[in-house]
């Protein structure tokens, strides 16, 4: 958590309870999978000229907010593990884009985890303007891009950018799929030796593939009921290819046949495909579908299915 972040200046009580209101859900929500680590001495950020958030959320010091925000921002703040103190090179002064923060503890505290090797985020505190994303953070002999974000919905952009940073293995591909795709379920039977291509070839266009499926399929599927052509020209956008099946195609029940996919006990249909290439390379994926709390299943990667 960045503490560096708490700036209630300019808020009015109204703006800054509705403000500690969302961060708590941000932080009640993660606290549920991936607690979030603190600095031991949070508490005393200035989040105001001459205030330190202690004061703020404690002891009820302007600028003012609500007082049922600030006690369930106090009990959730208070239930976030402590990250280590003793970890060596922690620096003592930090910069973000080049601008000194004073106070930045944990930014310190992620430049040198990401220094050994683990990609870290950082929570912020929700203001208006406040730029998230990848972000430099630097002290006197070293710097690493940190991911920032205001809310739990904004992590699947962190999973997917790791597959790329951290090289992630072949082994470790699903694992991290499920976090960096959460609205989308990976059949048992996928495996990326069934495509013309290493995993180390084939890895990025599949997240790609699989980035546009999560965040966008649904949409253009609900949003043009019929019109297949209307789905490919709105997946199109986003650079990658996306279809279903011809109607040629389709009418040959024992070809189709090859595009159902079971997975606990039930058959999925999956026709649309991802191509990388016009003849070969294809991720296979359903529609929306109950069965799945209305995600999609990702079941199939093949060089390419049966037409005729």
């Amino acid at each position: 958590m960045d503490e560096s972040s708490f700036d209630f200046r300019g808020l009015t009580e109204d703006q800054l309870t509705d403000a500690l209101d969302d961060f708590s859900d941000a932080l009640a929500e993660l606290g549920e999978s991936r607690p979030v680590a603190v600095s031991p001495w949070w508490a005393e950020a200035e989040c105001a000229d001459g205030q330190q958030l202690y004061q703020v959320l404690y002891e009820g010091a302007p600028p003012k907010a609500g007082r049922d925000a600030r006690l369930r921002m106090q009990s959730l703040m208070d239930r976030c593990p402590i990250w280590d103190t003793d970890l060596p090179g922690l620096p003592d002064e930090v910069e973000l884009d080049g601008t000194a923060r004073e106070m930045a503890w944990s930014l310190g505290y992620a430049l040198v985890r990401t220094g050994e090797g683990s990609t870290v985020g950082c929570l912020v505190f929700p203001r208006r303007g406040a730029p998230a994303g990848w972000r430099k953070v630097s002290a006197a002999t070293a710097e690493a891009s940190v991911y920032f974000f205001g809310e739990p919905s904004a992590l699947p952009d962190f999973w997917r950018e790791l597959f790329r940073r951290e090289n992630v293995t072949e082994h470790d591909f699903f694992a991290r799929a499920r976090e960096a795709f959460p609205r989308l379920v990976f059949a048992e039977s996928l495996t990326f030796n069934k495509f013309d291509g290493s995993y180390l070839v084939m890895r990025d266009w599949v997240v790609a593939v699989l980035g546009v499926v999560h965040d966008h399929f649904a949409h253009a599927y609900a949003a043009n009921p019929g019109n297949t052509r209307a789905v490919q020209a709105a997946l199109g956008n986003h650079g990658l290819t996306l279809s279903p099946e011809s109607p040629n195609t389709r009418s040959k029940p024992k070809i189709m046949k090859q595009r159902d996919v079971e997975h606990e006990n039930e058959t999925y249909r999956c026709e649309w495909h991802g191509k990388e290439k016009p003849d070969r390379n294809r991720i296979h994926f359903s529609l929306p579908d109950q069965r799945l709390g209305g995600r999609i299943l990702i079941g199939i990667f093949t060089d390419h299915l049966d037409l005729e």
